[in-house]
C-alpha cells in the first residue's frame, strides 16, 4: 500500500491529536479516582507541558529529526508515544499512589508526560519542516482532537485505563501513516517498519486482552477498602463503586470526593437534617430533589407522605447503577409512579419549569473529609450560587422552603449565601427566614420565601429534639456571633474571619474555595498545611511550579547551549541580550499560548453551562471550538507573509475587544439561557464558540508563517514557550477565577492578546535561510541542516512555495 506523503502527514497528525485529546482526558478521569479531584486538573496540564518540552528537545537538537528522514523519525515518535502510554497505564493501574509520597507522585506524573513529549517532539517537527502547510496541518491537527473527544465519550464507558489503551492504539495508527508517508519517495529514508508494527499489534493485544480477561483495575484508589466493594463501572464523568450493604444500605461512591447511600427497600430511610422540611409540609407537595443520587432523599420525601416527587440526577452512570444491578435492591424507586425523574442540569429545570414546589432540597453528595481537606476547592458548583439559589427560590410556593446541606466546615458560608440569596429576593430580615441543624458532620440549612413564624421554628425545633440533631442557627439564636453578623449583613464579607465567607456568585461558583486574598501568600508559604488542608491550592502550585521552572528553562537553556556551542567552536560570544525580532517572535508566542489557555478555561466553561446535554458536553464543546479554531486557521492560508503582521495584530485586537466583551455580558448570558429549550442554548453555544474558536485559531499558522519567514530553526522554540507558557496561564488562570471570578479571568485574556498585539514581529522581506543570522543550538548537526527549498528529497510532497489556497 503506498500512501502519498501529504495524505500520510495529515492523517498521521491527525491521529497523533487523536490520541493525545483521548489521552489527556482519560487522565483526568484516572488521576481523580487515584489522587484526587485536583489532580484531574493537574492532568489536563500535561500535554502542554509534553509539548513544550517536546519542542524544545527539537530545538536543541534539530538532528532529532531531520528532513531526509523525517517521516521515518514521526512514525518511530508516535510508535514509542504508544510504548509510553502502555507504560505509564500500567504503572498507574497497577502500582497507585503511595501515601504521603510526593517523589512518587511526581514520578507517576512524568511517567504519564513521557507520550506527550514525544507526540510534541513529532508535531514541532511537522512544523518545522513543513511549516508552509501549517494552515492545513492545524486544522488537521485540531479536527483529531476533537475526534479524540467524541472517543473518549465512547471509550470511558469503557472504563478510563481502557480508554487510555485506545489512546496508545491511536498513537500506533499515527505511526502506520507516517510509516506508509515515508515509502512515498524514493530517497526519503524509510521507517522501521517492525517498531511500528510492534506497537500497533501490542496495543491491540493488550486492550484485547484487558476485554477478555479484565486485569486493568486501579489499585490504591481514594475510598474504602477494596475488599468491601461489590460493584465497580465508569461514566463518561467519574468512577462509581457501590460497597457491600451494610445497615440496610450500599454505600455508592462517585469520585474521589462524593458519596450516596443506597437504602434497602424494606428498610426505612434513616432520619437527616435534610428533612426537617417535612416537619412543616407534612404530606403537602410537590417536592424537588436535585441531585437523587442513591435515593436517600427521594425516600425520605415519599416516606413523609408526598405524592409527587421530582428527582433531578444528571450523572447517567448513577442512574445507571440505580436502574440496572440495585433496581431491586432500592425497589425500583426512581419507576415509581410518585416519582418523576428528570435527567439534566437541576438548576436549568428549576428556570425551565412552570411548576411551584412547597419543598426543595438539594443535598451535598460532598464527603466530609474532602470538605476539610480543600479537595473540593477547583470544583464550580451552580447550586450553590447567589444566583442559583435565588432561581430555587423563585420556584417556591409562598410558604414553600429550600433545604442545602452542607459539611460542617462550611455552614458558614453556606448561611452567608442563603442570606444573600433572601436579600436579593426581597427579605428585609434573612435571619427570618432562617433554621440549621447538624448531625453527623452535615448541616442542613433550611429558608424560606416568607418568615418563619414562632410556631414554625418550634416545629422545628422539635423535630431536631427528636432526632437527636444539634441546632446550627435560629431566628432568635443564631449561635454565635460571627453567624449573627452574617446575617444581618446579608452576606456580607467578614474582614476578620479566617476563611472567605463571601457568597460564591455564577462569575464565581468556588463554593468550596475560601481562602482570602489576603491570605494567600501566608497559605502557599506552609507547604505542609497546604498539602494536608488545601489540596486543590496545592495541585495548582504544583502545576504553577512545573510550568515556570520548565519555561525558565526553555527560555534559558537554548541561548546558553548556543553560547557554549560558539565558546567550544572558538567562535565570538553572541550579544547579551538576543535580536529584537527574535525576542519579539518567542514573547508573541507566548503570548498566544498564554491567552490560548485562559480563553479555553473560561470559554469552555461558559460553553457547558449553555448546552444541556448530560455527559456529553465536553464532547460537544470541544468539537465545536476545535474545528472553528483549526478553521480559523485555515482561512490564514491566503495570507501573504508580508501580510501576516498586519493581520495577526488584527486579530489579538479583535480578541482584546470579544474578551473584554465576554466578561461583561457571558455571565449574564448563561445564566439568562438557563430558561430556554436546548435547541436554542445549543444555538448561543454555537454562537459563543465559533468566533472565538475562529479568531483564536488564527494566530498560531500567522505566527508560524512570520517565524519561517525570519528563522525558520525558531519555531520549535516558539511552539514550546507557547505550550509552556499555556500550562502556566491554566494554572494561573484556576486561581484568578477562584479569587476573583471569569470575568477578571477573561480580562487576563484579553491582556495577554494585547501584550501579544504589541509583541508581532516584522516580516522579512524575503525568507531566510535556516541559520542566517540565528546561532544553531549546541548539539545541532551541520549535515544535518535542511536544504533550500526545492531541494530534491528534502520536502515532503507539498507545495512549498507561497502558501497556496
Amino acid at each position: 500500500m503506498r500512501v502519498s506523503q501529504r495524505s500520510g502527514l495529515f492523517s498521521g497528525v491527525a491521529a497523533l491529536a487523536c490520541a493525545t485529546v483521548l489521552l489527556e482526558i482519560s487522565l483526568t478521569r484516572i488521576c481523580a479516582a487515584l489522587f484526587g479531584e485536583p489532580h484531574a486538573f493537574v492532568a489536563l496540564a500535561l500535554p502542554l507541558l509534553g509539548a513544550g518540552a517536546g519542542g524544545a528537545a527539537l530545538y536543541l537538537a534539530p538532528s532529532l529529526v531531520r528532513p531526509a528522514a523525517l517521516f521515518a523519525r514521526m512514525a518511530a515518535l508516535s510508535s514509542l508515544a504508544s510504548g509510553a502510554t502502555l507504560a505509564a497505564v500500567v504503572l498507574l493501574s497497577q502500582r497507585g499512589p503511595a501515601p504521603g509520597a510526593l517523589p512518587w507522585l511526581a514520578l507517576l506524573y512524568a511517567a504519564s508526560t513521557v507520550p506527550f513529549a514525544l507526540a510534541g517532539l513529532a508535531l514541532a517537527a511537522a512544523i518545522r519542516h513543513v511549516a508552509s502547510e501549517m494552515p492545513r496541518l492545524y486544522l488537521l491537527d485540531l479536527v483529531g482532537g476533537a475526534l479524540g473527544g467524541l472517543a473518549a465519550a465512547a471509550a470511558l464507558r469503557a472504563g478510563a485505563p481502557r480508554a487510555a489503551l485506545a489512546a496508545a492504539i491511536f498513537f500506533a495508527v499515527a505511526g502506520v501513516f507516517f510509516y506508509l508517508a515515508s515509502r512515498g519517495q524514493g530517497d526519503e529514508q524509510r521507517a522501521h517498519g517492525g517498531l511500528v508494527a510492534t506497537f500497533v499489534l501490542g496495543s491491540f493485544v493488550l486492550l484485547a486482552g484487558d476485554l477478555g480477561a479484565p486485569w486493568l483495575r486501579l489499585a490504591g484508589l481514594r475510598r474504602g477498602a477494596a475488599d468491601r466493594t461489590e460493584h465497580e463501572a465508569w461514566s463518561e464523568r467519574s468512577l462509581i463503586t457501590v460497597d457491600k450493604p451494610r445497615a440496610g444500605a450500599a454505600m455508592m461512591r462517585i469520585g474521589s470526593a462524593a458519596q450516596s447511600p443506597i437504602v434497602d427497600a424494606k428498610t426505612p430511610p434513616p432520619a437527616q437534617p435534610e428533612d426537617m422540611a417535612y416537619a412543616l409540609h407534612k404530606d403537602q407537595g410537590p417536592a424537588l430533589v436535585v441531585g437523587a443520587g442513591g435515593g436517600r432523599d427521594v425516600r425520605a420525601a415519599l416516606k413523609a407522605g408526598q405524592k409527587d416527587v421530582y428527582a433531578v440526577e444528571g450523572d447517567r452512570g448513577v442512574l445507571e447503577v440505580m436502574r440496572g444491578r440495585y433496581a431491586a435492591y432500592n425497589g425500583n424507586l426512581f419507576d415509581k409512579p410518585e416519582v418523576h425523574l428528570v435527567v439534566g442540569d437541576g438548576r436549568s429545570f428549576a428556570r425551565r419549569t412552570p411548576l411551584l414546589f412547597r419543598n426543595i432540597v438539594i443535598p451535598s453528595p460532598e464527603t466530609a473529609e474532602a470538605s476539610s481537606t480543600g479537595a473540593l476547592a477547583l470544583s464550580e458548583s451552580r447550586l450553590h450560587t447567589v444566583e442559583g439559589v435565588e432561581d430555587f427560590l423563585s420556584r417556591l410556593l409562598p410558604e414553600g422552603t429550600l433545604v442545602l446541606s452542607r459539611a460542617d466546615v462550611d455552614f458558614d458560608r453556606l448561611l452567608s449565601l442563603a442570606a444573600a440569596a433572601l436579600r436579593r429576593a426581597g427579605a428585609a430580615e434573612p435571619k427570618d427566614h432562617l433554621f440549621a441543624c447538624s448531625a453527623a458532620q452535615r448541616t442542613a440549612l433550611l429558608a424560606r420565601r416568607t418568615p418563619l413564624a414562632p410556631e414554625d421554628v418550634e416545629a422545628l425545633r422539635r423535630h431536631c429534639r427528636r432526632h437527636k440533631f444539634s441546632e446550627a442557627f435560629a431566628p432568635d439564636r443564631p449561635q454565635t456571633p460571627l453567624r449573627a453578623s452574617i446575617v444581618a449583613s446579608g452576606g456580607g464579607r467578614a474582614p476578620d474571619a479566617a476563611v472567605d465567607l463571601a457568597p460564591p456568585t455564577d462569575d464565581r461558583p468556588f463554593f468550596s474555595y475560601a481562602v482570602p486574598a489576603r491570605r494567600l501568600p501566608a497559605v502557599l508559604g506552609d507547604l505542609g498545611a497546604l498539602r494536608a488542608e488545601q489540596a486543590g491550592l496545592f495541585a495548582l502550585a504544583a502545576l504553577l511550579a512545573a510550568g515556570a521552572g520548565l519555561f525558565a528553562l526553555v527560555a534559558l537553556l537554548p541561548a546558553l547551549a548556543a553560547r557554549a556551542g560558539r565558546l567550544l567552536r572558538g567562535a565570538p560570544a553572541p550579544a547579551a541580550a538576543p535580536p529584537p525580532r527574535r525576542a519579539r517572535a518567542l514573547f508573541f508566542f507566548a503570548a498566544i499560548g498564554a491567552g490560548f489557555a485562559l480563553v479555553e478555561l473560561a470559554v469552555l466553561r461558559h460553553g457547558l453551562l449553555l448546552l444541556d446535554l448530560p455527559a456529553y458536553e465536553l464532547p460537544a464543546v470541544l468539537v465545536i471550538l476545535l474545528v472553528s479554531a483549526g478553521v480559523g486557521g485555515l482561512l490564514t492560508a491566503r495570507v501573504a507573509p508580508d501580510a501576516a503582521t498586519w493581520a495577526s495584530a488584527r486579530v489579538a485586537e479583535a480578541l482584546v475587544v470579544a474578551a473584554a466583551l465576554a466578561a461583561a455580558g457571558l455571565v449574564p448570558l448563561a445564566r439568562w439561557s438557563l430558561g430556554l429549550a436546548a435547541f436554542p442554548r445549543a444555538l448561543l453555544a454555537v454562537a459563543l464558540l465559533v468566533p472565538f474558536g475562529l479568531l483564536v485559531g488564527s494566530l498560531a499558522p500567522l505566527g508560524v508563517k512570520l517565524v519561517a519567514s525570519l528563522a525558520p530553526a525558531l519555531l520549535p522554540w516558539c511552539w514550546s514557550l507557547g505550550a509552556l507558557a499555556g500550562a502556566i496561564a491554566m494554572a494561573l488562570g484556576a486561581l484568578c477565577a477562584m479569587s476573583l471570578g471569569y470575568s477578571a479571568l477573561l480580562l487576563g485574556a484579553g491582556l495577554a492578546y494585547l501584550l501579544a498585539a504589541a509583541a508581532v514581529p516584522p516580516a522579512a522581506a524575503g525568507a531566510i535561510a535556516e541559520g542566517d543570522g540565528e546561532p544553531e543550538p549546541s548539539g545541532a548537526d551541520p549535515a544535518a541542516a535542511p536544504p533550500a527549498r526545492g531541494a530534491a528529497g528534502a520536502q515532503p510532497d507539498v507545495p512549498a512555495a507561497a502558501p497556496v489556497g
